[in-house]
């Protein structure tokens, strides 16, 4: 809106100036002019685009005296001599329009490549000084040959916009002279933007503040399995300059693939990128293009063993396999192999199964494409470790090699037994684990730990560590993944020495180190036993220690309270938390929302003062992040809250938030910026209630006493949709706001591969499709499902 006010008031005052500049004094007419006024019109097209079947441009002349025929000379600059132009153009009695004809071979242009043409009117007797007498061209040979409409599926737009992933048709073309290179014509256009944002055109410039400018989106498809998405404009344009272009690339070593027709990328391996940064976009992996005449197909397969079923005179023990395939399987081949087998065998066994060199092939009778479900059974030999590896096949019943699944199990026999998992962690201070003693000095208690895990017979161990705040709110954080998904992703896999010291003490144990002081850890274990049996643990929480400190400013909790209302209160338990070597330098933890957050703050003694600039720990580059939605409160994330801080009526919420300290007790004692935590729903852009409130005028800050963590003294805090405030300065529009950032991860996934090539021997075993087993009512959980708190970090 501004910058329209800005043009009203420009027009305004041209028009006022006009007004008040003429006179019968000060008005001249221009010249008077004779002939017959020839000229080139003003919307004359200057940008000319050719396709193949093209060999001439028409340039339109017009004349204002039109009552005799006439013949006016033309100058023209042609660089390249490729174009044939008349030395001039000629009026018929009567007629106000001609028209100039260029002509031109078109084999001889270069796609691509732009012409630059220019044009004079070489007749001063006949021109108009009211009129353009000269015109410049540029004449571009289309490079793109038209394949059809295909279809877009977005995923990208989402990173910044709480939306879905519409899938649109759109017009498809590929570069003439260098296959594999693709162009979609507005990709990002009008269709998309509203089905995107469910509105209209006219709602989104309006509410959203995005406009649009017609764009084509160019892909390198070139080499098939290194798909590349350039850095390009994708013709969105954001009203908020902090904002500006929106542009779409690819990270480094992110290249997708074109498989079938079909162009897809890796996960958050695109980017979005504005003038106010980047974001990691495509994180559901759903980005895809289908090229014309391409087709969708589901060969999705995964094996998983089921149990043990025994027959009714008790004499035959069968492994029965659940098979979950994709709606365009026609049928599944598969063997089952003695032992679990490493990468490399289990490729090699894919290879031959394909091939049908394989022994012992199996393949389902009856089977039911579209059925999704369907289960196995086989009759093993004994007791012991199996792997069944299969491959869904085709609508030409051919096997599918990139579908493959294989799945290892214990299988227990009859009179066998299988040994419970007795998987166990705990994590310690490092001074207080005696087998760490010797590391005590140089791994503190505040900014390490020890983690210990425990079990017999294990055969695969994963671990995953962060904060409880983040473990504890999972699915939040990661926009819907389970504990199960996150460990199954980011977890770390035990490496054989660390396996091998399980299984000969009974234990192992690390220290993790880099820990942030005063903060609550917790570690995650998934353990799969020599019997297959799975189970994951969350252990108990830890709390790291507070760093050594010998400064004035008194350290520790705070409780901070504002009665809104006889009625309604809002409480607050923060910590004040030094930080190492520094007397000046602290860090503010579960400031007005206890979510875990720490904000960097300096003391300032002369000042009597504590300020909170706005960077969060572990967020640094984002900067100063007061007055900005930087948390979310829904799994899909359409609801967020963050920290306004209003030092002036006039401040947009991204003031430091400045705590007085009492110089006598050097205690916090009060506030002096005015806090709101408001929760917006993006789904309507607009805010629909608030965390807290905490003003300067009638906060309270009391020290408190003893040693109770935040995450225990911390109130629920719900969302109150009756703002008990008199008035709200957060911005209205906040549709952007939400930073949808992904999962800070500690650990990163390792696995650890055997590239010895053994030869494989598959199991000549009576097999048949079977029900699957029943269901066990009633069976316990593998691990405590705990209670999310209403925010988070």
């Amino acid at each position: 809106m501004k910058s329209i006010k800005i043009f009203f008031l420009a027009t305004v005052a041209i028009v006022a100036g006009l007004f008040t500049a003429c006179s019968d004094d000060d008005f001249k007419a221009g010249p008077e002019v004779d002939g017959a006024q020839v000229y080139f019109p003003e919307n004359v097209t200057t940008q000319h685009s050719i396709s193949d079947d093209v060999s001439s441009i028409a340039i339109p002349v017009k004349r204002i005296a039109k009552d005799e025929a006439l013949t006016v000379a033309i100058l023209a600059s042609d660089e390249s001599g490729l174009f044939t132009i008349p030395s001039s153009v000629s009026f018929a009695a009567g007629k106000e329009t001609s028209e100039l004809l260029i002509t031109f071979d078109r084999t001889k242009l270069e796609d691509g490549k732009e012409y630059p043409l220019s044009f004079l009117i070489n007749d001063e007797d006949n021109t108009t000084p009211y009129g353009n007498r000269s015109l410049d061209i540029i004449v571009a040979p289309w490079p793109w040959v038209k394949l059809g409409t295909g279809k877009f599926r977005d995923d990208y737009l989402c990173s910044m916009f709480n939306g879905g992933n519409p899938e649109i048709e759109v017009t498809i073309h590929e570069h003439k002279s260098k296959k594999g290179i693709y162009m979609i014509e507005e990709m990002y256009g009008w269709p998309f933007l509203t089905e995107f944002f469910k509105g209209s055109q006219e709602e989104i410039e309006s509410q959203v503040k995005l406009t649009y400018t017609p764009v084509n989106i160019t892909i390198d498809c070139s080499d098939p399995t290194k798909v590349v998405m350039p850095r390009q404009f994708t013709g969105i344009t954001d009203g908020d300059p902090a904002y500006g272009d929106y542009e779409i690339a690819m990270f480094t070593g992110g290249e997708g693939t074109l498989v079938n027709g079909v162009i897809t990328f890796p996960q958050e391996a695109l980017a979005f990128v504005c003038s106010a940064g980047n974001l990691k976009a495509n994180k559901s992996g759903l980005f895809r293009i289908l090229l014309p005449g391409a087709e969708v197909t589901d060969y999705a397969l995964s094996a998983a063993y089921a149990g043990m079923k025994v027959s009714a005179d008790g004499e035959t023990a069968s492994a029965v396999i659940d098979f979950t395939y994709g709606t365009d399987v026609t049928n599944i081949r598969y063997v089952l192999v003695e032992n679990e087998l490493t990468e490399a065998e289990t490729a090699t066994l894919v290879a031959a199964i394909a091939d049908g060199s394989a022994e012992n092939i199996n393949e389902l009778q009856d089977f039911t494409v579209g059925g999704e479900k369907v289960s196995a059974e086989a009759v093993l030999p004994g007791p012991g470790t199996y792997t069944v590896v299969a491959l869904p096949l085709d609508k030409a019943q051919k096997p599918v090699s990139g579908e493959a699944s294989a799945a290892s199990f214990y299988f227990p026999g009859i009179g066998g037994t299988s040994v419970p998992n007795d998987i166990a962690g705990s994590l310690y201070k490092v001074s207080a684990y005696p087998d760490a003693a010797a590391y005590v000095s140089k791994y503190p208690d505040y900014s390490s730990a020890v983690y210990e895990i425990t079990g017999t017979e294990m055969k695969k161990i994963k671990t995953y560590f962060n904060k409880t705040s983040i473990i504890d709110n999972i699915e939040i954080q990661t926009g819907g993944l389970t504990l199960q998904d996150v460990v199954d992703k980011y977890g770390k896999e035990l490496n054989a020495d660390a396996m091998e010291e399980l299984a000969t003490t009974g234990k192992h144990w690390d220290i993790m180190i880099n820990l942030t002081p005063g903060a609550s850890y917790t570690l995650v274990v998934e353990a799969t036993n020599n019997y297959g049996k799975k189970k994951l643990i969350v252990c108990e929480p830890f709390v790291t220690d507070i760093p050594p400190y010998t400064g004035e400013l008194i350290i520790g909790k705070y409780g901070m309270s504002y009665a809104a209302s006889a009625e309604d209160t809002f409480e607050n338990v923060f910590e004040v938390i030094p930080t190492v070597g520094s007397n000046t330098e602290f860090f503010v933890k579960d400031f007005a929302v206890e979510d875990g957050t720490q904000w960097y703050a300096t003391y300032d003694s002369a000042k009597s003062t504590l300020t909170m600039s706005g960077v969060q720990l572990g967020r640094e580059d984002n900067g100063n992040l007061l007055g900005k939605f930087t948390e979310a409160l829904t799994p899909d994330q359409t609801r967020g809250y963050g920290i306004f801080s209003f030092a002036t009526e006039e401040s947009e919420g991204s003031d430091p938030i400045v705590l007085t300290i009492d110089p006598a007790s050097k205690q916090v004692s009060a506030l002096t910026t005015d806090v709101e935590v408001p929760v917006a729903d993006f789904t309507v852009n607009k805010i629909v209630g608030a965390l807290a409130a905490y003003y300067a005028d009638g906060t309270t800050i009391t020290k408190q006493s003893g040693t109770t963590s935040a995450a225990s003294a911390a109130k629920v805090q719900g969302v109150r949709t009756k703002i008990p405030f008199s008035s709200v300065r957060v911005p209205a529009h906040i549709g952007k706001s939400l930073d949808s950032r992904g999962l800070q991860m500690n650990a990163t996934f390792v696995r650890n591969s055997d590239n010895t090539n053994h030869g494989v021997r598959t199991l000549s075993v009576k097999t048949a499709k079977c029900e699957p087993l029943p269901k066990q009512i009633g069976r316990r959980a593998d691990f405590k499902i705990r209670e999310n708190l209403p925010v988070l970090k």
